[in-house]
């Protein structure tokens, strides 16, 4: 056999089981050595690797990366090929890549990879499915590798990394310049361990892996951190398709990606955030979720029919809209008094956690009951006894939810409500996948997934507290005087957020009353769409704004909030209107015809960026009265006469109607802004921005 001008450096801990038939394979190709680096095995990997004649270094428990370092420096050829021990080279595949290798004068050419199962369970085999339809087999990586020694010698991994050192080695390389690629022809085999263990693992080491590289270039890796929820939606997309019994892999996925990543961010972890940092986390936890909304109403229209559609989405608005109702200003008043209480705040969130699932059930019934008396549109629902136990159990769910983010961020760990809101969100996808798999095609179906949903997100909320040991004194929070403590402040704070919030719940109640429960299904859709675009102007808006707690604003940040929100939403809702019309006409005909309704609304999202602007101000001078107004009366000229618009001219008549009263509170908004900032301005007084106290944390307003 001819002898190729080749090192092979092999980096194996515990790897008895695989690093046989690895060696085996390798030695079968010819090079000139085999050097494997032993991370303080204590199995039979040294034994093994010296039975195949390699040299055997060790790492002296350094980490991966340091073990390829050390592998290189020893390497006596110019050309060295990373191989992990969990590959398998086929015969002659090792002098056809470096052919490859040659030819292309690449700096570094990876093999492809075919991903397999070692084992006939479901774990190592979900793995290897996910591996063969992702995207990132065309990302160049080091697991089975030629690449030139010189350049690992003059570049090298970072020592620091544990894990994801192949894509921030690829980041420094590609900005250098270097020629890297995937052979798309010359193909090893890449095994994963068939157990829960192993692939929770490989979740975790990709999530740190990704949060280092992300801290280290977040201008070109910053995106990244979206990476693990955008292989979700299409991961559960493809597997909806092509093989639905790998749905339960992606929660797990999705979980555990994150988990390592926000751990690893926010290192060291149990302590607070900084109050952009709590801002900036807020702000991910209001759209994070809205991609998976969505994905979760489309496989409702995808499967039921649109009155069921409707009428599903008009029972989540109704429970959404009791939530709102029910909190009577509990939310924005732990945000005051949390931080001040000697417990750590534990009899205070027994108390707001009972008050709001107590208040939101009393409205929920007496939603339930008044429009089951009219019958007509939501009052539909209630002949199904099982969607009306559903919908109560939602909405106290859902504003259990929703209290615990206001705890999370009065803690100053707005990370945990990011966390939740991903688990509830992919756990209602989940529910609702498996059930319409096993031909379960009911309104209970979409009501029970939201009910499911919530509930996931209560008790991981729970146990996040119980981990950070300030779990609730349910024991004393039962005590009528803690709930007044808690009403008190908060109640002046909810006429605001009623005003500006309500109309968006109760819309969906009118369309369906007036038009049927099929066009509501289309206004929902495009609502939510248009709701995920409000989002990013406004958590922008509140980081900017935090930013500053506690010290005097510079000149000109008002203006600065605005110009902002304005250029986010101006890009997110140039998005929605490219991208909406090709979503709602996937959706089919009863839907693609509501593309029209998306370039109403988003010119008056541009508008709301100054009303919510507006809104911060008042809420940190206390203008609540002046502000409530404000939004009252954009609320009035939205719902009065809603039903007779969207009785004469359909959904484009609420779209319309919408818009021109987010005019007229833009306008009105316009106005006091110019007059506080001059005043302040002329007066030489500094305008205080809200504190995260006064921060309305994320709800959940879109499943």
């Amino acid at each position: 056999m001819l002898e190729l001008d080749v090192s092979v450096v092999v980096p194996a801990r515990n790897a008895a089981a695989w690093l046989g038939e690895c060696l085996e394979s390798i030695a079968d190709q010819g090079p000139r050595e085999v050097i494997v680096v032993d991370g303080c095995s204590t199995d039979d990997t040294v034994k093994i690797a010296r039975s195949f004649g390699a040299e055997v270094i060790s790492d002296e428990g350094r980490g991966l990366p340091a073990a390829r370092m050390m592998g290189v420096r020893s390497a006596q050829c110019d050309v060295v090929t990373l191989i992990d021990a969990d590959v398998i080279l086929p015969p002659g595949s090792l002098a056809r890549l470096l052919g490859e290798f040659e030819a292309g004068d690449f700096d570094g050419l990876q093999f492809g990879l075919a991903s397999e199962a070692d084992g006939p369970g479901y774990w190592g085999s979900a793995l290897a499915w996910h591996h063969n339809h992702s995207r990132v087999r065309s990302w160049f990586g080091v697991c089975a590798t030629l690449i030139r020694r010189d350049l690992l010698l003059s570049v090298g991994f970072d020592d620091s990394f544990r894990s994801g050192e192949d894509v921030e080695l690829r980041i420094r390389l590609e900005k250098a310049g270097y020629r890297l690629g995937v052979s798309p022809t010359t193909v090893v085999r890449h095994r994963f361990a068939d157990t829960f263990d192993g692939a929770r693992d490989q979740w975790e080491q990709d999530g740190a892996g990704m949060a280092r590289t992300i801290r280290k270039h977040p201008a070109s890796a910053g995106w990244m951190v979206a990476l693990p929820l955008l292989a979700t939606v299409r991961g559960m997309g493809m597997s909806l398709v092509r093989a639905p019994r790998y749905l339960p892999y992606w929660p797990g996925f999705l979980i555990y990606n994150y988990r390592s990543m926000i751990g690893e961010i926010l290192r060291p972890s149990g302590g607070p955030l900084s109050v952009g940092g709590n801002a900036a986390w807020l702000a991910a936890a209001r759209v994070a979720p809205m991609v998976t909304g969505f994905l979760f109403w489309a496989l409702v229209a995808l499967v039921l029919s649109p009155a069921q559609t409707g009428l599903g989405s008009v029972v989540v608005s109704a429970a959404l809209l009791t939530v709102q109702l029910g909190m009577f200003g509990v939310g924005p008043a732990t945000l005051t008094l949390l931080p001040a209480e000697t417990d750590g705040g534990r009899r205070l969130m027994a108390t707001s956690l009972l008050t709001v699932a107590t208040f939101t059930l009393a409205v929920a019934a007496g939603l339930a009951a008044l429009t089951g008396y009219f019958g007509s549109g939501v009052g539909e629902a209630w002949h199904n006894p099982l969607v009306t136990v559903l919908f109560l159990a939602t909405a106290v769910l859902a504003a259990l939810a929703y209290q615990l983010d206001h705890i999370g961020v009065a803690q100053e760990r707005a990370d945990r409500a990011l966390f939740r809101s991903i688990v509830q969100s992919i756990v209602q996808l989940s529910v609702l996948a498996l059930a319409f798999a096993f031909g379960i095609h009911e309104l209970s179906v979409v009501i029970g997934a939201v009910a499911t949903g919530a509930l996931a997100s209560v008790v991981v909320g729970l146990r996040q507290l119980r981990r950070a040991k300030a779990s609730p004194d349910w024991r004393r929070g039962l005590r009528p005087p803690n709930a007044l403590k808690l009403l008190r402040p908060g109640l002046p704070n909810h006429a605001l957020m009623l005003a500006d919030r309500a109309p968006g719940y109760l819309l969906p109640l009118i369309v369906a009353a007036t038009l049927g429960p099929a066009p509501t299904a289309a206004w929902y859709i495009v609502w939510m769409m248009a709701t995920a675009v409000f989002f990013v102007p406004q958590s922008a808006g509140f980081s900017l704004q935090t930013a500053l707690a506690g010290t005097r604003s510079r000149p000109g940040l008002v203006s600065s909030a605005i110009r902002t929100s304005v250029l986010l939403t101006v890009v997110a809702g140039g998005l929605l209107i490219l991208i909406g019309p090709f979503l709602l006409r996937f959706l089919g005909p009863d839907y693609a015809s509501a593309w029209v309704l998306i370039p109403i609304l988003v010119p008056a999202l541009l508008l709301s960026c100054v009303t919510q602007v507006y809104y911060g101000l008042c809420r940190a001078q206390g203008r609540l009265v002046e502000s409530t107004a404000v939004a009252g009366v954009a609320a009035a000229l939205i719902l009065v006469p809603a039903a007779a618009v969207a009785h004469q001219y359909g959904l484009t008549g609420i779209s319309m109607l919408w818009s021109l009263a987010q005019g007229a509170a833009a306008l009105i908004a316009s106005w006091r802004l110019l007059v506080l900032t001059h005043a302040k301005a002329s007066s030489s007084a500094a305008v205080q921005i809200p504190s995260s106290a006064n921060q309305e944390p994320t709800g959940k307003e879109t499943p």
